[in-house]
């Protein structure tokens, strides 16, 4: 049904009035539930755009003037709405019945880039064309709404931003989203051992707990992690069924809340429209690693799409031959475009793992005897790498589900309301059997036990945008969410064991964003409060009636681009923020003092960050070269560590700041430093040839009470990132190369725990090959075949002491139709 038709019959479904006015509204709000109530409140005014909408349609063709079919259309509105086509086959594609406003049209096709049309101003009843080129020698044009939370050019954004699109992500095949995203400038990648162990994100030098992951723009994190993370979940993550993934380097807390202040990284579901496209896969490969991949998306009628996606990973033997890992990813969303101006998008989002996790590596005598301040971190000598353990392992599982209506109102107002349930359910075992190869390592047997983290995070995400004339777009937003922790430890030692507690916090915010000087001025300035609420029922008698005190961010950016040279400078200038988690405020583990308390902190205070970064992007050869460099610089103004306090074991250490005479638990005190500088280089220089480079000087310190500023854990000074992709014709090649600089970590002493040797791990260059092969079965269907390598050169290296996997090698078939 052509769109246009579809609006006419769904206008005289919900808009005309058939005289029976109650009967129609109480069967849309039957068939729309809350979303249709919105929807009743402003119908009228929708009405009346909707009868006198714009139509905006065009022509795509490649280089040699050649229709190009089922390419995607994107239509981003500035006031969050987003519409979706597919060229037919004479490569057209149509919208219409469209609001006033100003948006911005995107193209991506298989085998070409990405192209991106200049922001167009649309007024009533107003026909607009607008004709695509898609070239093979051109680099990717894509549209950044993570920067600002609404859609903008790239030569509009202010801040430092990457974005990885489809192509790229599903040419690598790789089934961990950490590999996806390493040789990205400014990130640090880290596994710790085999697929499915511990994998952490750090953005310039920052901590685990600094990088914010978002899925389609809301926040995602396990509420039953030690500061509030995405941490323990982060190895399972897979780039499955995603359009893209956007990272924003530096500050973004004043629009994405907590744990911004290394960065943000969104990943953005694919939304469905056309004539249905699925793809089946399989593969295996060293590691007895095995895959089974389904996805697909299309249309649904006229005005509604659907994205799908399940995939099992299975790694039967890891590194030692013994480190078993499984997982099982579902993704789905759904969306439908009630009118050109309304539009409501449901995600769900799941992962189910188990794995075998070995003995976390120790120090040996010779890294305490060295006599060097960092020794050398040697296997065998000064360490003793990550063993065996028959028995221990980790159980988690990840289910994401959200719901978000967003209305076009008039050309000055439009909204959208959110609505996103996080639960996360972990589990960590270990039992009394110890590998017999490794029996000298534990003289005392092993130690049993059970450990259960159970968190819940319920998000209600209301945001308001103003276009207060052409140049000038206000948003404003509330945020209230809801964590909740269970924690259990068994055995327990303590008095305080399978207890849940509460946190709630409420946000507001606002943005301005303004432009000038034929829009070659960018400006965005923001600010947040964020306000906490806690109760628990084992709080100290004399902290019941005390509130933790609010957080209030900032943020400002600036861009200028100069046309004639294809610069834009670019400066940003702000504040993070990371919310003291419920294990930080209601921690359980008990201290002999007075009575018997946690070491949690109801009390205390958010951690909260200073940054500032400055630089510049250059393109040039037209669209087939860009460049650039940006400094950065990240001051910790406030941290929240874990520290022993004044007692007969440690008469130096800090009081109890709750005065109740606990020997240890968490207080607030100064954090650390990061500054550095990264760039990048993303070229084109013949037809289906994509070359990638980043490099990234990092120099990062924490802060250690008595001795000041040391080097932090796990930063390297140096990070270089190379990929090369080549398409010709059926075939293509990946060439992906990322060396890491060495790094200071520390490891604790096997017989002794409280000291701690911190050792120099050399680094290593990780090499990895693939090549795939492309033939079409019919005019709908395609295989293609695929083989590659990771760590070609077998290079043997070591991750915080646990050892890395030597070169494997994969391979496998998929099928499109």
């Amino acid at each position: 049904m052509p769109y246009e038709n579809m609006l006419v019959e769904m206008g005289s479904y919900f808009f005309v009035d058939t005289g029976d006015n109650r009967k129609m509204k109480w069967l849309a709000i039957r068939r729309t539930s809350m979303a249709a109530i919105l929807l009743l409140l402003f119908s009228a005014p929708v009405a009346v755009y909707g009868q006198r909408g714009a139509t905006l349609s065009g022509h795509v063709t490649d280089q040699n003037g050649a229709n190009v079919v089922s390419a995607e259309v994107h239509l981003h509105s500035r006031s969050g709405v987003k519409l979706f086509a597919r060229t037919n086959e004479s490569g057209t594609y149509r919208f219409t019945g469209l609001g006033p406003g100003q948006y911005i049209v995107e193209v991506a096709a298989h085998g070409f880039s990405t192209v991106t049309g200049k922001a167009t101003d649309v007024m009533n009843g107003q026909t607009i064309t607008a004709d695509f080129e898609l070239s093979v020698a051109a680099l990717n044009e894509n549209v950044v709404v993570i920067a600002a939370g609404t859609a903008q050019r790239a030569d509009e954004v202010s801040k430092a931003v990457t974005v990885i699109d489809e192509r790229e992500i599903e040419s690598g095949r790789q089934f961990a989203l950490a590999e996806v995203l390493r040789g990205t400038p400014g990130l640090r990648v880290q596994q710790q051992g085999s697929p499915g162990a511990l994998t952490s994100l750090r953005l310039r030098g920052q901590r685990n707990s600094d990088t914010a992951i978002l899925l389609d723009g809301l926040r995602v994190r396990d509420a039953s992690d030690i500061t509030g993370s995405s941490l323990p979940f982060l190895t399972d993550l897979s780039p499955l069924s995603l359009d893209r993934v956007e990272i924003l380097r530096g500050s973004g807390s004043s629009i994405y809340g907590t744990n911004s202040i290394g960065g943000v990284i969104n990943l953005v579901p694919k939304t469905g429209s056309g004539s249905p496209q699925f793809e089946a896969g399989i593969e295996g490969g060293s590691l007895s690693l095995f895959r089974e991949r389904i996805q697909g998306s299309g249309g649904l009628g006229a005005h509604a799409g659907f994205n799908v996606g399940l995939s099992r990973t299975d790694v039967r033997r890891g590194v030692d031959g013994n480190d078993q890992y499984g997982s099982t990813i579902g993704v789905g969303r759904v969306n439908y475009s009630v009118t050109p101006s309304i539009n409501i998008s449901a995600n769900f989002f799941g992962t189910m793992s188990n794995a075998r996790v070995n003995n976390s590596p120790f120090a040996l005598p010779a890294a305490f005897t060295t006599g060097e301040l960092y020794p050398r971190a040697i296997a065998g000598e000064t360490f003793e790498p990550d063993f065996n353990n028959p028995d221990q392992g980790r159980r988690n599982r990840l289910l994401v589900g959200s719901v978000r209506f967003s209305q076009y109102v008039n050309p000055v107002f439009s909204y959208s309301v959110a609505y996103q349930h996080v639960t996360t359910r972990r589990r960590n075992y270990d039992g009394i059997l110890v590998d017999p190869r490794y029996a000298a390592f534990v003289p005392f047997g092993d130690f049993e036990f059970n450990s259960t983290n159970n968190g819940s995070t319920d998000t209600l995400d209301a945001r308001a945008n103003f276009q207060l004339g052409r140049f000038n777009l206000l948003t404003a937003g509330l945020e209230v969410e809801r964590e909740t922790l269970f924690q259990e430890f068994l055995p327990s030692f303590s008095l305080v064991n399978g207890t849940t507690d509460t946190q709630h916090t409420v946000a507001v915010f606002a943005q301005h964003q303004f432009t000038a000087l034929d829009k070659r001025l960018q400006v965005s300035v923001g600010l947040r409060g964020q306000f906490y609420r806690i109760r628990a029922a084992d709080r100290p008698g004399f902290l019941t009636d005390i509130d933790a005190q609010s957080t209030v961010t900032g943020d400002g950016s600036v861009a200028w681009y100069i046309r004639s040279s294809g610069t834009k400078l670019r400066a940003h200038l702000g504040n993070g923020f990371r919310a003291p988690s419920l294990f930080e405020r209601f921690g359980q583990g008990t201290f002999s003092g007075i009575g018997f308390t946690r070491f949690g902190d109801p009390t205390i205070r958010a951690e909260q960050s200073l940054s500032a970064d400055g630089g510049f992007d250059q393109q040039l050869v037209g669209d087939r070269l860009s460049f650039g460099v940006t400094y950065f610089y990240t001051r910790l103004q406030r941290a929240i560590a874990f520290t022993s306090f004044l007692g007969f074991f440690n008469p130096t250490g800090p009081p109890d700041p709750l005065g109740l005479g606990r020997s240890s638990g968490y207080l607030n005190r100064q954090g650390g430093l990061a500054r550095g500088v990264e760039s990048f280089l993303e070229s084109a220089p013949i037809a289906g040839m994509n070359l990638r480079a980043s490099y990234t000087y990092t120099n990062s310190d924490r802060f250690v009470p008595s001795f000041g500023l040391q080097p932090e854990y796990v930063i390297p000074n140096h990070l270089f990132g190379l990929s090369l992709n080549q398409y010709y014709r059926a075939f293509y090649f990946s060439l992906s190369l990322n060396r890491t600089g060495s790094y200071i970590a520390p490891v604790f002493e096997n017989d002794f725990p409280f000291r701690t040797a911190e050792l120099t791990f050399d680094g290593y260059t990780k090499v990895d090959l693939l090549g795939s092969y492309e033939y079409s079965l019919s005019e709908r269907m395609r295989m293609i075949l695929f083989l590659g390598a990771d760590n070609v050169f077998n290079e043997k290296y070591f991750e915080n002491g646990f050892i890395a996997p030597g070169a494997t090698a994969r391979g496998g078939v998929k099928v499109q139709f």
